[in-house]
């Protein structure tokens, strides 16, 4: 059965004082997620079990994969294995928007997206 979702009507999860924003959508092995990453963002060198595939819809950006840096603009995509550091820095003035696309599921994100809808019905 297919279904069809918006990111306008998904949960925002802001992180890092607001300048990041995360929006996830989930199927049954993979997930895909929407970012909003503000010029400002902080380094947030990092690993998961997860596969990442990363592309870039609007912005500019340097992606560190492994300990190199890559140049990423509008278009680009990036494959990330599991287990590998890595890390992005918005360049410029304008907001980075990026999907990621994650398997298996990142159940972390899910976990923080369903606290902030209940406490949005505090």
């Amino acid at each position: 059965m297919a279904n069809v979702f918006n990111f306008d009507n998904i949960t925002t999860v802001y992180y890092f004082d607001g300048l990041g924003e995360r929006q996830c959508m989930v199927g049954k092995d993979a997930m895909i997620v929407k970012n909003v990453l503000h010029p400002g963002f902080p380094e947030f060198k990092h690993k998961h079990p997860h596969e990442q595939i990363a592309t870039i819809a609007s912005g500019h950006c340097e992606f560190m994969i492994d300990g190199e840096w890559f140049p990423m603009g509008p278009g680009d995509m990036v494959y990330i294995p599991s287990n590998v550091e890595h890390d992005i820095k918005v360049i410029g003035d304008e907001p980075v928007v990026n999907y990621d696309i994650f398997t298996p599921i990142r159940e972390d994100f899910l976990k923080l997206a369903a606290e902030v809808e209940a406490q949005k019905k505090d």
